[in-house]
Parts: structure tokens; sequence; C-alpha cells
């Protein structure tokens, strides 16, 4: 007795011309995508969550200033200008996207200021809050989206 075994180089032949055409598409559709999605999980970040990509909370507000803030605000939060200024923008290449904010304060908020206000005595100091940048979790997130996005590429060439 004896077993007949074949194996038929067609079947890899043709996944990797898939693969291959892979290579050569568009990435500007998951880039916006995932641009968008950072924008969500920064806006989430500023909203809810009150903590740094790391996980590590955000410095309270000082006591003084904690009195002049109103019902309803919170860190990074008074009338929403930061978080609705958060934003993706593609790359000229379409290779990458950016997340962000243009406002003059976002630095501040992002890396923390400490400065003396020149010819008075005052010091302006505001911690660091970190919202942009990717956690653990927004990574697996991204991920998923980029696995989806292959998915639906590969369905499309067959």
């Amino acid at each position: 007795m004896s077993v007949d075994i074949r194996v038929s180089m067609d079947s890899l032949h043709r996944l990797a011309d898939r693969i291959a055409q892979l290579g050569d598409m568009d990435t500007r559709p998951l880039m916006d995508e995932l641009g968008a999605a950072v924008v969500s999980q920064t806006q989430r970040r500023i909203d809810s969550e009150k903590a740094g990509p790391d996980g590590t909370p955000w410095e309270p507000w000082s006591e003084s200033y904690a009195k002049t803030r109103h019902q309803g605000q919170s860190l990074l939060q008074s009338f929403n200008y930061l978080y609705e200024s958060i934003e993706h923008i593609l790359g000229i290449s379409g290779d990458h996207a950016e997340v962000g904010s243009n406002l003059v304060y976002a630095a501040a908020q992002q890396y923390g200021l400490d400065m003396s206000v020149i010819g008075t005595r005052r010091r302006i100091q505001i911690p660091a809050r970190p919202y942009l940048g990717i956690s653990t979790e927004n990574e697996e997130d991204l991920v998923a989206l980029v696995d989806d996005f292959v998915d639906r590429k590969l369905r499309e060439l067959q």
C-alpha cells in the first residue's frame, strides 16, 4: 500500500500575488480611519478618563485655581476649546496621519509649563497633563482597524 501526496503551488502563487497587490494599495483611507480613531481616543481621554496615555491620572488643579472654576468645568475642559480642536491630517504622501491641536496653549497642557512673567514676581506653573499619545488599549484598537482594513482589501482582490 502506498500513499500518493500531491501539492499544488497554484494557490500559494495566488496568495503571493494578492499579498503583492496589498503592498501597492493606497493607504490614505486607512490613515484617515486611524487618524479619526486617535482623535476619538484623545477626546475620550480629555472628556472622561482624565489620565495620560500611560494611565497616570492627571494632577488636579491647585486649590486656588479650583476656586476660579465654574460648575461643569474639569481638567482640560472649561469651554471645550481643546477638546474640539483635536483633529487629524494626512501626510502629503498618505502614508501617515498626524493628530494634534493648533491651540497656542495645547503644548503647555501636554508638556507642562513653568515660567516667570517678565517684569513681575508672578510665576506660571502648569503641570503636564499628557492627552496626546497611544495607550496599550488604544494600540490594540488601532491594530484591529488595520486588520479589518487588510481583510476588506483582500476580499476585494478575490
